[in-house]
């Protein structure tokens, strides 16, 4: 009798033990964990083509269309003449490609360091998902040289 009880609770406690080890790998904060940061996701011909539309709409009418920048004599940006900023281009013949996505991510969702820089955030226009499209478009731009070099550089 006292060994059929304690085969029985261990048999509850291997039991529960497997429940809880099956719901830890269910429970969805638990895969958030394991999951990788937003701007780290894999672009696709999808993202890209949102993200056209959504720099289109957003974006365009500073780094303008094609990412060139609000002056294409001008890739990496600068100060205008009569004070304040140039948007630079974004299309991989400027600076960007110099910063790892989640900077590029950063800077979009809350804008510029720089107090002065007309580039403001987007935290309360954009989606999360929307910034990273927009990232995916204009690195769709970029030449294969500097996917390379930006790809490389993020690693070291």
């Amino acid at each position: 009798m006292v060994e059929t009880q304690f085969d029985l609770r261990r048999g509850q406690l291997i039991a529960l033990l497997l429940a809880l080890i099956v719901g830890l790998f269910l429970f969805e904060p638990w895969s958030l964990l394991l999951s990788k940061p937003i701007w780290e996701q894999t672009p696709s011909i999808k993202s890209i083509a949102e993200g056209k539309q959504v720099f289109a709409t957003n974006c365009a009418v500073c780094h303008g269309e094609m990412a060139v920048g609000e002056n294409p004599h001008h890739p990496m940006g600068g100060m205008k003449d009569q004070g304040g900023y140039i948007a630079p281009a974004l299309n991989g013949t400027g600076h960007a490609w110099h910063h790892p996505d989640a900077v590029l991510f950063k800077i979009i969702q809350e804008g510029s360091i720089a107090e002065d820089s007309p580039m403001r955030g987007f935290d309360e226009k954009l989606s999360d998902a929307e910034i990273v499209a927009s990232i995916h478009y204009f690195k769709s731009l970029w030449p294969k040289e500097i996917l390379n070099r930006h790809k490389e550089m993020v690693q070291h």
